[in-house]
């Protein structure tokens, strides 16, 4: 064996015994697919805990500037609303007084929330030639959203001391639920927003049918 061949089996030797002690790193398919299901499961799971959290944040921002826009009509509106019609809206009032809260976005003489539900703000004439002020919601069509709606209940509740009644109408079944009244005018023989259980709002906000047009009235004196 010249010197040339020598080298040649040295290193073709050594090559074999590295191979030799050492194990192979690839993986098999089955074990691929596992791999990806796994992440795909975690994946899923992480959409979903972040879509609840963005909903839930949603919903918190949304309270808060209704619960404002309402402390600010109800302050508001019986100093300077405009009694001089039979109905008037009180949206481009309100924006040009700065009272429109953050959340709360305004567009020819309607307000609208975060979730497009278009909110109406009143003055209408009684019977008795009082003046009655008020609040319309009407949940965006196809798009209603009960934990919106018990958004609004909720809210309600929380100012019934100022508050006449709420009410919801169903506009498919020209309906009314019952109205819910605040706490000057609640008695035994009618149902008060102080005893609105968190069932009772569920079932005030609840609807089967979600292309039905849900309208829900917040009145005040």
């Amino acid at each position: 064996m010249n010197l040339f061949d020598f080298f040649k089996f040295s290193s073709l030797a050594y090559n074999e015994r590295k191979q030799a002690d050492v194990p192979l790193c690839g993986r098999s398919m089955v074990e691929m697919l596992g791999v990806l299901a796994i992440i795909g499961v975690l994946s899923v799971g992480a959409i979903s805990g972040y879509s609840k959290a963005m909903m839930k944040y949603k919903l918190n921002k949304h309270a808060e500037s209704f619960n404002l826009l309402l402390n600010n009509a109800l302050q508001n509106l019986s100093s300077f609303g405009d009694k001089t019609s039979s109905y008037v809206h009180h949206a481009e009032l309100l924006h040009k007084l700065g009272l429109i809260p953050d959340g709360i976005s305004y567009k020819n003489n309607r307000l609208y929330d975060i979730f497009g539900n278009e909110i109406a703000v009143y003055t209408t004439p009684t019977s008795d030639s009082s003046y009655k002020y008020g609040m319309r919601i009407i949940f965006a069509d196809s798009d209603f959203n009960s934990q919106v709606c018990q958004n609004f209940v909720q809210t309600a509740k929380e100012n019934r001391a100022n508050l006449k009644f709420i009410k919801r109408y169903d506009s498919a079944a020209h309906d009314h639920f019952g109205t819910i009244l605040g706490d000057a005018y609640c008695n035994k023989n009618n149902k008060c927003l102080k005893d609105l259980s968190l069932n009772d709002i569920r079932e005030l906000c609840y609807t089967a049918d979600e292309n039905k047009i849900i309208w829900l009235y917040i009145s005040w004196d």
